[in-house]
C-alpha cells in the first residue's frame, strides 16, 4: 500500500485536494478529498477510526454455535401416576404438559421452540442475501447506493411483495419507468459481481477491481411469480402483438430472464399463462 497527492498536492480546478491510497499493483483503493487539507485529514482519520473498529471485532473471537443439548429420559410409574392427575388440575397442567413433553424429546419445549425460531432465522437471512445477490448479478446497472436500496423497499412494501430476485427485478424496472433511480455517476466504475455495493463513506470512491472473464450462467425461472402488479404499473413497454401465444412450462423455464421479465410486465395474456402454472 502507499499514498499519494495528486495535483501534487494543489487543489484541481473544483478546488479540491484529493489524496489518493493505492495498492501494490497501483490501483486505487481510496480516494479522500476536501477543499482544505484539514477536510481531507479528516476524512481520513475517520477512516482510520472505522478501521480500528473493525480490527478490534475481527479479534475478539465469537462464542460459535451453542448445539441443542437433547437428554430424553423414561417417565416412572410414578412419574405417570402423579402427572395424570396433575394434568386434570388447571394450575398444574402447563408443568405437566412441560415435563411429558421435556421427557420425550430430551429438552424444554421453550428450549426447543427458541432452536426452530433461530434456525428459521438463519435460513430467512441466507435466502433473502442469495435472493438480493441474484438481482444484482442480473441487474449489473442498479447503483447499490442507499437511496436505491430503499426506493426498492419502499416499492416492495406497497405492493405487499417479498423480497424475491424477480420482485426486486419488477420494483426496480417500475422505478427506472418512473426515473426514481439514481444511475451510476460518470466516471465512477461498477464494482465486480459479488462485492456488497453500497456507497463508500467520508467522500471516498469506490474503484472496481477486474471481473471475471468468464459469463453468469442465466438464473432458473422462479416457479411461482403471480405478483398481481398490472402492466401499466409494471413498464412502459410497447405493447405485443393481438394474436398471443400459448406458451408451456418447459417455455417458460427455458426463456432468458430478461425476456421473460419483459413478457411478464408487458403481456397481460403471458401473465395469465404464467399464474395458472403457479395456482
Amino acid at each position: 500500500m502507499e499514498y499519494i497527492w495528486l495535483n501534487d498536492g494543489e487543489p484541481d480546478d473544483n478546488g479540491d485536494y484529493i489524496a489518493e491510497i493505492r495498492n501494490a499493483a497501483g490501483n486505487r483503493v481510496s480516494t479522500y478529498k476536501g477543499k482544505t487539507y484539514k477536510e481531507v485529514a479528516d476524512k481520513l482519520l475517520d477512516s482510520q477510526v472505522n478501521a480500528n473498529r473493525e480490527l478490534r471485532r475481527l479479534k475478539k473471537p465469537d462464542a460459535g454455535r451453542t448445539p441443542l443439548k437433547v437428554e430424553p429420559r423414561e417417565l416412572t410409574p410414578n412419574d405417570k401416576f402423579r402427572l395424570a392427575s396433575e394434568i386434570t388440575d388447571p394450575n398444574k397442567v402447563v408443568d405437566a404438559v412441560t415435563e411429558i413433553v421435556t421427557a420425550q424429546t430430551g429438552a424444554p419445549p421453550k428450549v426447543v421452540g427458541e432452536k426452530i425460531a433461530t434456525d428459521d432465522r438463519k435460513q430467512s437471512n441466507e435466502y433473502y442475501a442469495a435472493e438480493a445477490e441474484a438481482f444484482r448479478k442480473e441487474f449489473p446497472d442498479y447503483y447499490p447506493v442507499e437511496q436505491n436500496r430503499n426506493a426498492i423497499f419502499d416499492e416492495l412494501k406497497a405492493n405487499g411483495w417479498d423480497l424475491t430476485r424477480n420482485n426486486l427485478a419488477i420494483a426496480y424496472q417500475t422505478l427506472l419507468d418512473r426515473e426514481e433511480m439514481i444511475p451510476w455517476p460518470d466516471g465512477e466504475p461498477e464494482p465486480p459481481n459479488g462485492s456488497n455495493g453500497g456507497a463508500p463513506p467520508n467522500g471516498q470512491t469506490r474503484v472496481a477491481q477486474p471481473a471475471a472473464q468468464e459469463p453468469n450462467p442465466p438464473s432458473p425461472r422462479p416457479r411461482t411469480i403471480s405478483t398481481g402488479i398490472r402492466n401499466a404499473d409494471a413498464s412502459a413497454l410497447p405493447p405485443t402483438p393481438q394474436k398471443k401465444a400459448r406458451y408451456t412450462r418447459a417455455d417458460i423455464e427455458r426463456m432468458p430472464r430478461a425476456e421473460y421479465t419483459q413478457r411478464l410486465n408487458s403481456d397481460p395474456d403471458f401473465r395469465r399463462q404464467v399464474d395458472a402454472m403457479g395456482a
